[in-house]
């Protein structure tokens, strides 16, 4: 039997999730269903470093599976990657050892929020960034963002739904970076996340740097004071990169 590691890219907009559902197209369906073809059956299961909500994307989602087939990794990307939509890709595959698990071997996550700041709609931007229309104070932003880092109790950062016990997390770092050409992005770095924890925190950060709240309030949060703003769209989401063992920030 040969375990074989994927990195697996998408565009989220158009699937209801990584997770298979009854009620509509998956990431995970998708790939799997390629997988079966391409080794000639109905389908592979595989499984994942963990699931991305409706509309997220991905540029490092990690998965694996198991065949007793022979593998050649740069073939099966190539071959996949023909049975797969144009919103998915195969970008890399490597055969492992038994001991690794993609769910359970992950040590930290790393998601990026994309906004662009403008009042005018930006097509090209629109895929995979959220529209906030007037400028932000990214000092402020900066200064809440270092209050996230660390181990909190982050209940107020969770949308209900989750079936997660305990909401205790480590944020290993979240860092803003103003990229100069009106976007911005949250970078974010956990072992692991609450129901829409990531989009909840960088929702409050937008909150600060538009004045609306102050680093006080984010201190309320924390101490599990549920402020209302709106949870920012899913599309402006994306799963970056998995670590495992020394690959781990």
């Amino acid at each position: 039997m040969t375990k074989v590691k994927l990195t697996i890219e998408y565009v989220g907009t158009d699937f209801c999730g990584w997770q298979s559902q009854q009620n509509g197209v998956s990431v995970q369906d998708t790939v799997e269903r390629a997988l079966g073809r391409y080794f000639g059956c109905d389908f592979v299961r595989i499984y994942a470093a963990g699931r991305t909500d409706v509309g997220v994307h991905a540029v490092g989602q990690t998965a694996h599976f198991v065949t007793d087939k022979s593998v050649n990794c740069y073939k099966l990307c190539l071959g996949l990657n023909a049975y797969l939509p144009s919103t998915v890709a195969v970008t890399a595959a490597e055969c492992v050892g038994d001991s690794f698990d993609a769910r359970f071997g992950a040590l930290s996550k790393t998601y990026c929020y994309r906004i662009y700041v403008s009042p005018m709609r930006r097509p090209t931007l629109d895929v995979n960034h959220t529209q906030v229309y007037k400028p932000l104070d990214v000092q402020a932003m900066r200064l809440a963002a270092d209050k996230l880092v660390g181990t909190h109790d982050f209940a107020a950062f969770q949308k209900s739904g989750s079936n997660l016990k305990g909401t205790v997390r480590t944020v290993n770092s979240l860092d803003v970076a103003d990229n100069g050409d009106g976007t911005i992005y949250f970078w974010v770095n956990g072992n692991a996340f609450l129901y829409n924890q990531v989009r909840l925190m960088c929702g409050l950060l937008v909150e600060v740097g538009k004045g609306r709240y102050t680093l006080d309030d984010v201190d309320a949060m924390l101490g599990g004071v549920k402020l209302k703003f709106r949870t920012l769209p899913a599309k402006g989401l994306t799963l970056e990169r998995v670590f495992y063992g020394e690959e781990q920030l």
